[in-house]
């Protein structure tokens, strides 16, 4: 497959990797521990992000560097992309992990598309029960070291939460769901109804159903078999009345 951009009129950014957003195109390089520039074209505007082992180490984008620049890429909705894995850089202007980069992108799209997201109070990995909240979302974010749920489409639109944390879970949810797929044609394990992802600081659970996705944040220190095991109690009984 091609590494160069392809022109379109769609929605979103097309290279190698077609139907991500910007988002999930730089946690896969992350993931995949890229070493190289990611070239990103807006309309008549050009930005680079610079990766080493999988970490954003430096961003330009007409006169910005930095953090500042990564973050003005990032809020681009539409455009083009391609990977240049032989162009490197010496210089480090962005020390942050990636995963904060990413949601701090994610937290200014909101701000500047929609009116501020209030401050989650200090301490708290759980976003407030909002009023398009489902049942199931509910029911799940009181079981123990459950910290997010959310219900999203196969095309990743999310319901009843347009937080930057959503947003954030959402995309994590949707790449591991690709991965998934790729995984379970690959290996010949046919279609995978759910996965765990098993981390220090948090274990995401992603449950696949015929027309959407349920995807679980938890705290790292939580037993995942439990917890795996509490989800499926919760949707059992959802299911059955």
């Amino acid at each position: 497959m091609s590494q160069h951009a392809h022109k379109t009129e769609q929605s979103g950014f097309v290279g190698s990797v077609s139907d991500m957003s910007l988002a999930d195109i730089v946690q896969i390089k992350g993931v995949n521990r890229y070493s190289g520039c990611l070239v990103v074209e807006h309309h008549s505007k050009n930005g680079v992000i610079f990766f080493r082992e999988g970490d954003v180490v430096h961003a330009e984008q007409e006169g910005l560097i930095g953090e500042e620049a990564f973050y003005s890429i990032m809020g681009w909705g539409v455009g083009t992309f391609r990977s240049e894995p032989k162009v490197s850089t010496t210089s480090r202007t962005i020390e942050q992990s990636l995963g904060f980069l990413v949601l701090e992108a994610l937290r200014r799209l909101d701000e500047s598309n929609v009116a501020p997201v209030p401050a989650l109070p200090s301490g708290s990995g759980k976003v407030e029960k909002g009023a398009g909240m489902s049942d199931v979302e509910s029911r799940l974010k009181v079981l123990p070291d459950v910290e997010q749920a959310l219900i999203m489409t196969k095309e990743g639109a999310i319901a009843g939460d347009n937080s930057y944390q959503a947003e954030f879970l959402g995309a994590n949810g949707l790449f591991l769901a690709h991965f998934a797929e790729q995984l379970g044609s690959q290996s010949g394990f046919g279609e995978l109804k759910s996965v765990t992802v098993h981390g220090g600081d948090h274990h995401l659970f992603l449950f696949d159903s015929k027309r959407h996705y349920l995807c679980v944040s938890a705290n790292g220190s939580g037993n995942v078999n439990a917890l795996d095991s509490d989800i499926r109690r919760v949707l059992a009984k959802k299911a059955g009345g």
